[in-house]
C-alpha cells in the first residue's frame, strides 16, 4: 500500500506544488514561530537548570551517605558484635564465679586467682574506654576478647583443680 502511495506523490508531485500561500499567510506563521520560540525556550531552559540542580544535590546526597552513612553503619555494626560478645564472656565469667564460690567457701585459698583476676580487669578496663572513644579497630576488638578468654580460662582451670582436688579427697576416703 505505501509503495503505491509514493508512486503516486512522486509521479504527482507538479500537481501538489502549484499552489503556494499568500505571504501574510507566512507572516503569520513565522510571527506565531517567533514568539512561541521564545516564550518556550526561556521556560525549557529554566526547566533545565532546575533539573540539573536537583540531579546535582540528589547525587551529592547521595555521594555522601553512602562514604559517610556505611563508615557510620560499620562503626555501629563493630560496636553491636563487641557489646554481644562481652554480654556472652560476660554471663559465662559470672556463671564460673559463681560455681567457684560454691565450691569454696574460704577466699584465703584462692587469693592468687583474684590478683590475676583483677589484673585482667584493670587491662580490659582501659582497653574498653580506648574502644568506646573512637578507636573501634579489629585489633582492640580481639584483645578485649582475647583479655575475656583468659579471664573464663583461669576460671575453668580453678574448677577443674577444685574437682580433681574433691576426686582425689573422695577417693582417699573411700581406701581408707
Amino acid at each position: 500500500m505505501r509503495d503505491k502511495l509514493e508512486d503516486f506523490i512522486k509521479d504527482n508531485k507538479e500537481h501538489f506544488d502549484t499552489e503556494a500561500p499568500r505571504a501574510e499567510v507566512w507572516n503569520k506563521i513565522q510571527k506565531g514561530l517567533d514568539t512561541n520560540d521564545k516564550t518556550t525556550g526561556t521556560s525549557t531552559h529554566w526547566f533545565w537548570k532546575v533539573a540539573v540542580a536537583v540531579l546535582l544535590i540528589a547525587v551529592a546526597y547521595l555521594g555522601s551517605e553512602k562514604y559517610f552513612g556505611s563508615e557510620m553503619r560499620e562503626e555501629s555494626t563493630a560496636m553491636e558484635e563487641f557489646k554481644e560478645l562481652e554480654t556472652f564472656y560476660t554471663q559465662m565469667i559470672s556463671d564460673k564465679k559463681m560455681m567457684l564460690s560454691e565450691e569454696v567457701e574460704t577466699g584465703g585459698h584462692f587469693s592468687f586467682l583474684e590478683a590475676d583476676i583483677q589484673s585482667l580487669d584493670q587491662n580490659y578496663e582501659e582497653l574498653k574506654s580506648a574502644f568506646e572513644n573512637g578507636q573501634e579497630t579489629p585489633q582492640l576488638k580481639s584483645a578485649l576478647v582475647h583479655l575475656l578468654k583468659q579471664k573464663l580460662y583461669l576460671l575453668e582451670k580453678q574448677l577443674e583443680v577444685l574437682e580433681e582436688s574433691k576426686s582425689e579427697t573422695s577417693e582417699d576416703v573411700s581406701s581408707l
